[in-house]
């Protein structure tokens, strides 16, 4: 929310009450503390609670945001803010960085004149200049003399800029009838009546703002950006997203000549995870694609499931991988994190673990079994759960032990069978003639028959524990 302030010594106020408008306020952050460090003065200040401002009566109370003076954004401050935040993307930084050699390889004469035919801007202007060793200072000065046309068409253009977040006709334009950002902005003369209320055109209310072509400063620059709303306070909104920064443009790691796995929600979740100011509330979090024809997508980290996450991330790994088929893999860790994001259970991921644990090959995935099955139970939230759990899991160990080892891996893949068709019937039925086979009486019968609506994580856990792993490694080197 951007309202205008009168008798203050700033004339702006911007609050962090939706997504767009806190990322924003990140954004004119770091444009003003980059100005203080050029210019030598502070340009804005933090509202303070109390302050007597009509406008936290209409948002229903206090949040926190800046004051500013609407006069100290300019287009020039604003493009040379570009050019300093984005320096690698602008080819006439990399000129500047290559020339001023004593002597030039021909390795470094073509890259300098590749730069100089990098995008439609650089050819206009250097349309009749090639390097060849000798003219650097012709370049240096025409690069100068064109200095803001260079960084506002190239970035105004390039993929992963601004062109990634906004329409690229209203780059710091002051007005517009609806907002500039990708998938808000509308052809207003084909589109204004189908999204006003009942076809009225009059009816069709838009947010657009100056302040809007900060955003893209608040995002990562990588492939998937995201952006956390996490407007408690102006602090805990900047700190959080620079963590997002750091952990989204880390170099990818390269293991044995490949790729480590890892997708970007991946590494956005574990860098929450990794995080000392781990957030103890749910956050709001905004997904952009690269592409000119991606949306912005929102998704919200609930922080109980994180928290369970935490709590096993510290003590356990729970990274396995499993390939069916050329294309097509199993990664655990990422299932774990889509469940955690779309508030899912892991059910359906221990059902398949437990199918590939049937495989002697594959025991490592009843390890990992164990540990997800305690994250479920939390997520959950059944109580008494983890005692039953832990007693279905001793009895299974116990029972593995006393058996034949076909017949326990037959026993474990009658039940694995069973706990996927989702037959609560059968299971038992299987418990029972396991029971007599034994001539032992189960406890975990009478768990699965109180507990019938979460039957499945006992099941389980009763079943990945059949036949102990560890027994598995032993019979493996004897063999």
């Amino acid at each position: 929310m951007k309202i205008k302030l009168e008798n203050d010594s700033y004339d702006t106020l911007l609050l962090p009450v939706e997504w767009r408008f806190s990322a924003a306020l990140v954004g004119i952050v770091k444009y003003f503390d980059y100005l203080e460090t050029k210019e030598g003065k502070i340009f804005y200040e933090k509202t303070r609670k109390g302050e007597e401002l009509q406008v936290y009566k209409d948002i229903g109370g206090y949040i926190e945001g800046i004051k500013y003076n609407q006069c100290d954004i300019t287009e020039e401050r604003y493009l040379m803010f570009c050019e300093d935040y984005f320096e690698d993307e602008f080819p006439h930084i990399r000129i500047s960085k290559m020339l001023g050699k004593e002597n030039y390889t021909e390795e470094n004469i073509n890259n300098i004149n590749k730069d100089l035919k990098f995008n439609t801007v650089m050819k206009k202007i250097f349309n009749d200049i090639t390097f060849d060793g000798t003219n650097e200072t012709i370049i240096l000065e025409m690069i100068e003399q064109n200095r803001l046309e260079l960084i506002r068409e190239t970035y105004r253009f390039k993929s992963n800029l601004y062109r990634n977040f906004c329409n690229t006709n209203k780059l710091f334009t002051t007005s517009n009838p609806h907002c500039r950002l990708l998938g808000y902005d509308l052809d207003e003369n084909r589109k204004s009546r189908s999204a006003a209320y009942r076809f009225d055109k009059d009816t069709f209310v838009a947010n657009d703002i100056i302040e809007f072509d900060f955003i893209p400063f608040a995002f990562p620059n990588t492939p998937t950006a995201f952006f956390a709303n996490n407007n408690c306070n102006l602090s805990a909104l900047c700190k959080t997203n620079d963590t997002i920064k750091s952990v989204m443009e880390e170099t990818v790691m390269i293991n044995d000549n490949k790729v480590e796995f890892g997708k970007w929600k991946t590494r956005l979740i574990k860098g929450f995870l990794s995080s000392d100011d781990f957030m103890d509330y749910d956050v709001e979090v905004i997904m952009k694609e690269r592409g000119d024809d991606t949306q912005f997508e929102s998704f919200y980290i609930n922080h109980n499931q994180m928290a369970a996450m935490r709590k096993i991330y510290k003590t356990s790994n729970i990274s396995f991988v499993y390939k069916y088929s050329y294309n097509y893999w199993l990664i655990v860790e990422e299932e774990v994190i889509d469940c955690c994001i779309k508030g899912t259970f892991l059910d359906d991921l221990l059902e398949r673990l437990l199918v590939i644990s049937c495989d002697k090959e594959h025991v490592n995935a009843s390890y990992v079994i164990e540990k997800l099955i305690k994250i479920n139970v939390e997520w959950k939230g059944v109580q008494n759960m983890d005692e039953i759990i832990s007693r279905a899991q001793r009895s299974g160990y116990k029972i593995g032990q006393q058996l034949e080892k076909n017949k326990a891996s037959s026993y474990k893949n009658k039940l694995t069978n069973a706990i996927i068709s989702h037959d609560f019937d059968r299971i038992l039925e299987i418990m029972i003639q396991l029971s007599g086979y034994i001539e032992q009486e189960i406890r975990t019968i009478y768990d699965l028959i109180e507990h019938k609506d979460n039957y499945s994580d006992i099941a389980i856990c009763f079943t990945n524990a059949l036949i102990p792993y560890e027994k598995e490694n032993q019979n493996n080197k004897e063999d």
